[in-house]
C-alpha cells in the first residue's frame, strides 16, 4: 500500500504560479490546497491545523506578507514545515525568513519545478524525522 503524502498549502498572490506550484506537487502525489495571500491561508490553516502537513508561501504578497504568516503560525504553537518563495535573491530576506521559523527558502526561478519537489521533500523528511526524536 502507497504511504499518503502530506497536504500542502501553496500561497502566493500571483494565481498562475499558485496553480502551477500546486499543479507540480499533485504531480508528485501530494494533495494541494491554495490560498491567494497569508489572511486567506490562516483561515484555510485554521479551519484544518492538524489536515495540513506543509506550507509553500511566497513571501511578497498584499494583505499578509510569508513573513507575517510564518509569525503568525509559529504564535498559535504549529511547527508545520513552512517554506518561503520569492522572485529575489537576496540572502538578507533568505536569513530573516529562516530566523522567523520558516524551514527552507526558494527562489522563484526556472528550476522551480525540480527544487520545490526536493524542498518539500527534504522539507517533510527533516520533521518526520524530527517528531519520532520527540518522541
Amino acid at each position: 500500500m502507497a504511504e499518503r503524502k502530506a497536504k500542502v498549502l501553496v500561497v502566493d498572490d500571483d494565481s498562475f504560479i499558485r496553480e502551477v506550484l500546486a499543479s507540480i506537487l499533485e504531480g508528485e502525489g501530494y494533495d494541494s490546497l491554495t490560498a491567494g495571500d497569508g489572511k486567506e491561508a490562516l483561515a484555510a490553516f485554521g479551519a484544518d491545523p492538524g489536515g495540513i502537513g506543509l506550507i509553500v508561501s511566497d513571501l511578497n504578497m498584499p494583505e499578509m506578507s510569508g513573513m507575517e504568516l510564518i509569525g503568525k503560525v509559529r504564535e498559535a504553537g504549529s511547527e508545520v514545515p513552512i517554506i518561503i518563495l520569492t522572485g529575489n535573491s537576496e540572502i538578507s530576506d533568505a536569513i530573516a525568513a529562516v530566523r522567523s521559523g520558516a524551514n527552507d527558502y526558494l527562489e522563484k526561478d526556472e528550476n522551480i519545478q525540480d527544487t520545490i519537489v526536493l524542498s518539500v521533500e527534504k522539507v517533510l523528511e527533516k520533521h518526520a524525522l524530527k517528531q519520532r526524536n520527540t518522541r
